[in-house]
């Protein structure tokens, strides 16, 4: 049955509510790098050319199910022209990998706790970003090649994407992205080793840097997704807390995660929050998460999360991708029912793949087409 764009925004408007809606909304996790492919277009020549893009996603809504989506693809002329070394196109297709990197060292945490902004400026975009520090005018050329670079591409790619989801009455439900804190100082400052590093030899300073971070994630929620509301929500991957001590997490992590989270909920945003990896561990403390938050978990089991946090958070992702690569049509879309019948009854649940698929090497299309029209045909609620 073809639902309306209306129909469909109710239907996850009363999901991310913890409501019960009429039936369970499907929630796509291509990437723009799978549509490509599926579409049949070289991965390379695409992601310089946002109108290929859309014309690719166009064909995949077509073909694949799904009521609500939301991505932005990285655009590999924004990281040439600003000589990036924190996100950087791959030789062969120009697919942009994160690698790790130090934007900030260790002596220079003071610095920065005394003031985030421009010690960033000064010290951190140099760094990762060398063509932007070069030296008399060329710097602020490359500064200004980047602004306009970014903007036409963005411009572009989100004024087709609008007609394609109007097209196929696809719901947007993902504007913008901001980190933990935490995160932004583990992903961008210190890097993974670094960080792990300073936990232990210094976490007063970490704890410092961490709380001088809060409101500057604050202010960029409100750049890059100014108008707060149920739909579109503010995306907020969070990456360290699998690999840290709870210890540590409850004394250096949670504090100004729980903070910026209560800040943005009461300012009226929906938040769609990735718990990478396994939560088991932190379970009591999401308790404490107020309803406005799409929990989406990679690892953790549905069934018990739904026991755990179901009746203020709602809940999303976890079916593997790693079965539409591997398995039979028929497993995935029994493991598809296992994982709706537990997390789906009462409502307040999306369904999601447990993490986003970027190529057609991570799922079989004929695989994911079957498991999007069973979902929609059985997720049904009486």
């Amino acid at each position: 049955m073809a639902l309306t764009a209306e129909q469909r925004t109710e239907m996850i408007k009363k999901a991310i509510m913890c409501q019960k809606p009429e039936r369970v909304p499907v929630v796509c996790k291509q990437e723009p790098s799978y549509a490509i492919e599926y579409a049949g277009y070289d991965l390379k020549t695409a992601l310089w050319n946002p109108e290929l893009i859309v014309k690719a996603t166009d064909k995949m809504y077509t073909d694949i199910y799904c009521d609500a989506g939301g991505n932005m693809p990285r655009f590999p002329l924004v990281y040439k022209v600003s000589g990036s070394i924190a996100f950087v196109p791959r030789i062969k297709d120009d697919f942009i990998q994160h690698p790790e990197v130090e934007g900030l060292k260790y002596e220079e945490y003071d610095e920065y706790i005394a003031d985030p902004f421009k010690c960033i400026v000064n010290k951190v975009i140099p760094r990762l970003y060398p063509k932007l520090a070069a030296p008399g005018p060329e710097g602020t050329l490359n500064y200004l090649r980047t602004m306009i670079a970014d903007k036409q591409v963005k411009s572009k790619y989100l004024a087709g994407m609008a007609e394609i989801e109007k097209k196929h009455g696809i719901i947007n439900i993902r504007r913008g992205a901001i980190e933990a804190p935490f995160d932004f100082v583990a992903d961008l400052l210190r890097g993974f080793t670094g960080i792990s590093l300073d936990i232990r030899r210094d976490p007063g300073r970490v704890k410092a840097a961490v709380e001088a971070t809060l409101p500057l994630m604050y202010k960029l929620a409100k750049i890059v997704n100014p108008t707060p509301g149920i739909l579109p929500s503010l995306f907020i991957p969070l990456h360290m807390p699998s690999y840290m001590r709870t210890k540590d997490f409850e004394t250096l992590y949670w504090p100004t995660f729980k903070k910026l989270v209560d800040d943005l909920i009461n300012d009226g945003y929906t938040l769609q929050i990735f718990f990478e990896k396994d939560w088991s561990r932190y379970y009591d403390y999401l308790q404490e998460l107020p309803t406005g938050v799409i929990a989406y978990f990679e690892e953790d089991d549905l069934g018990v999360v739904k026991e755990k946090l179901g009746k203020k958070l709602c809940l999303m992702g976890n079916f593997p991708i790693s079965m539409l690569r591997l398995n039979t049509k028929q497993e995935c879309i029994d493991k598809a029912k296992e994982i709706i019948d537990k997390a789906a009854p009462g409502g307040g649940y999306l369904f999601c793949m447990d993490k986003s698929i970027l190529t057609l090497a991570d799922a079989k299309p004929e695989n994911l087409i079957a498991v999007c029209e069973f979902v929609h045909e059985y997720g049904v609620y009486n």
